[in-house]
């Protein structure tokens, strides 16, 4: 009879629910996965990408023993397998001829969001402190709508996505949950069986906004505009709560004057969202008993998203919905966790002075354009950074330096380990304990771990360790179990009055933030003046505009300079079985997804002379890839779309989207500019394998892909 038991753990991938997960392990192996019921928040339910999890622990080409490269740099790079003692021995090596040579600056570690477990995602920073490496600024996801929420609300925090089950009339502003946030779904339903309204909008229609009662088009980048305009309404039409906005909120009668100059047919013509329309939609908004609105992050990913995140946090405050039952607003929950990050991370040790590197300017950084010392030693560890850096083009090209010694944590072989000079092979969660918060809502989690690491993966943790006993270091901290780790991070007065401790933790598996999670701001907000702000004075000192605005897009089709150039708005949105380039290596993910397409309008495709199912060039400013073509009304005139992130090795043309995107910077927050793309098609024809990777070549594929 086989040995069968069953582990309680949390999803590591990049997504706001952090699930809790029921692993079952017969001798030594994963065969089932599925959530646990007992979860507050996600109620045992589990999305396709974890669903097919199991295909990535047991990936064919699971990288499960160090490995040094030999022969060139690229794709198709050949490697032999080395011990973990050579592995480490020849990045130390390298890292101390970096600091000997051209100063520890020229080491730069590159991190982001493969594991969201605290522990592992963070276990490099101590060891770069303690060597003097270049810090990273790590700004890819929640930077921008941190900002914008900051000057709003002061801190990341909203009402619980679970109270939307309680509210009348929800807007889900620029996400997708049923790809994306797929456990408010059952609250929302709860919220309908009750007769509440749901209105999706966004820039396209996808599988949500299917599902919704309403659907609102709305031009990238040009949501605050939709935002003002309803305000406007709210206020002419007398559809607010004067007793919260005197209590709670600072700088009205500026915002009042500000509103003025956003009539609904200036929204209008911003946004391409009829008039008629703004004023159903405020007035809808302003006579519900209870609005709830869910934004996405994706909002936050254009140059002006910190403007657009902190304008949209302003509307529930005029009808006082933050503080009823069922109503409010929410798009990220960090600022509830209260972690002592830093007594695990040790920034004090970091020399003063030291340079910091934005992500989204790696690119910048690997091929001198930053200026400072030059990158020596690059270590990549959580993050496919050729896939999913902004610019990958200029990403590539740094990787590509022969004077560049890269060392690439993996667990399966993605497009960056094609540059690497030494591979270490990393553990999948299941393999891996750790704790995690969550951005989405707001319980701590524990992972125990289910199986021993596959062949001789060793953790973000272990690496650092043994590199730091390499290198010298004597600090306790590098000798500390991992456990211990978790309980000094977890060691803060607030936390403790919780009783929200390691040891409870263990007891209890998940473990609710202490705070009021239905209104955070019962109490008033972590502002400087306890209120949410429609006039920001520490905007205004940092020289920016301290009321809500609507602000153009340089790369967009207000500016003059792209007008009457028939520029498409491309926007990247995720795709429903991957996560980023998680999934990538899945063989049922990779079916499941399709062939990535680019998303036209019919009337976009026949001036541009495409058609269904044929190869398109599609160019920005920073280079061009190839997709074939699905044309549909579920696009907008004037926008492109393709979803997902796929590596360069599973794309058509062997060059994935962020060829297309640039290394601009977001207005607040430092953030990237993900959906800031102005584009151009054009049937491939005599470009085909100009730029990249081979032609796309063939007959016409079929169109069977939906709309993401």
């Amino acid at each position: 009879m086989r040995m069968k038991q069953e582990f309680q753990t949390i999803c590591p991938l990049d997504c706001p629910d952090a699930c809790s997960l029921l692993l079952t392990v017969e001798e030594g192996r994963v065969t089932a996965l599925r959530g646990d019921p007992g979860h507050p928040f996600t109620q045992g339910l589990i999305c396709t990408k974890m669903r097919t999890y199991t295909d990535i622990i047991y990936a064919p080409g699971r990288i499960l023993h160090p490995m040094r490269r030999v022969g060139p740099k690229g794709p198709g790079a050949r490697f032999e397998r080395v011990s973990w003692e050579e592995a480490l021995d020849a990045a130390a090596a390298r890292m101390r001829e970096a600091s000997a040579r051209w100063g520890a600056e020229s080491i730069l570690p590159v991190s982001y969001s493969g594991t969201m477990g605290v522990l592992n995602r963070n276990a490099g920073q101590r060891f770069f402190h303690r060597l003097g490496a270049s810090k990273l600024l790590r700004t890819l996801c929640t930077a921008a709508c941190k900002a914008g929420l900051d000057a709003t609300l002061g801190a990341g925090l909203g009402n619980d996505c679970a109270g939307m089950a309680r509210s009348d009339h929800i807007l889900l502003w620029g996400t997708n949950p049923a790809t994306t946030n797929m456990h408010i779904l059952p609250f929302i339903q709860a919220a309908r069986e009750k007769g509440a309204k749901v209105t999706v909008i966004d820039v396209y229609r996808h599988r949500t906004a299917k599902l919704a009662d309403a659907f609102v088009p709305v031009r990238p980048g040009t949501d605050a505009a939709l935002a003002l305009g309803m305000m406007h309404v709210l206020v002419r039409e007398g559809l607010i709560d004067r007793g919260y906005i005197g209590r709670w909120t600072l700088g009205f009668e500026a915002l009042r004057k500000r509103l003025e100059e956003y009539p609904p047919e200036r929204a209008e013509a911003v946004t391409g969202v009829p008039a008629a329309e703004v004023e159903r939609l405020a007035r809808e908004y302003g006579r519900a008993r209870a609005p709830f609105v869910r934004m996405g992050i994706g909002l936050s990913r254009h140059a002006n998203g910190a403007m657009i995140v902190r304008t949209i946090a302003c509307l529930p405050a005029l009808v006082g919905a933050y503080a009823k039952e069922g109503g409010g607003l929410f798009e990220i929950s960090t600022g509830a966790f209260g972690l002592d990050l830093a007594a695990y991370e040790r920034p004090e040790w970091s020399p003063g002075g030291t340079r910091t590197i934005n992500i989204v300017e790696v690119g910048k950084a690997l091929t001198g354009a930053l200026g400072g010392p030059p990158v020596k030693v690059l270590f990549v560890y959580h993050c496919a950074a050729a896939a999913t850096l902004p610019d990958a083009g200029a990403v590539r090209r740094g990787l590509l330096r022969e004077d560049l010694f890269t060392v690439v944590h993996e667990i399966l072989h993605t497009d960056t380990v094609d540059y690497a000079d030494i591979v270490l092979p990393a553990p999948t969660f299941a393999e891996s304990p750790d704790f995690f918060t969550s951005y989405g809502q707001y319980f701590f989690g524990l992972n125990e771990g289910a199986i021993p690491p596959r062949g001789e993966a060793k953790s973000n943790y272990e690496v650092f360790s043994l590199l730091a006993e390499r290198l010298g270091f004597e600090e306790p901290d590098f000798r500390e179990g991992l456990w211990e780790a978790a309980a000094r991070i977890l060691d803060t007065p607030r936390l403790r009055r919780a009783g929200i401790t390691l040891e409870a933790l263990r007891e209890k598996r998940y473990l609710q933030a202490p705070l009021n999670t239905a209104n955070p701001f019962a109490g008033g907000f972590p502002t400087p003046s306890g209120r949410l702000e429609f006039y920001s004075e520490r905007m205004e000192r940092m020289g920016l505009d301290p009321l809500p605005a609507h602000v153009p897009l340089a790369e967009g089709p207000e500016n003059p300079a792209h007008a009457g150039r028939g520029m498409l708005q491309l926007v990247l949105p995720p795709g429903h079985h991957f996560l980023n380039s998680t999934g990538n290596g899945g063989a049922r993910s990779m079916k499941g997804e399709g062939e990535q397409r680019l998303f036209l309008h019919p009337e976009d495709a026949r001036e541009r002379g495409l058609a269904e199912g044929e190869p398109v060039r599609v160019r920005t400013a920073r280079g061009s890839i190839v997709r074939p073509l699905r044309v549909t009304e579920d696009v907008p005139r004037g926008v492109a779309i393709i979803p997902g992130v796929r590596a360069s090795r599973h794309s058509p043309d062997g060059r994935g989207v962020n060829e297309l995107t640039s290394q601009a910077l977001t207005d607040m927050g430092e953030g990237p500019c993900y959906h800031t793309n102005l584009a151009e098609a054009a049937p491939a024809g005599a470009e085909n394998g100009r730029e990249g990777g081979p032609a796309l070549t063939g007959a016409a594929i079929p169109a069977t892909t939906q709309a993401p």
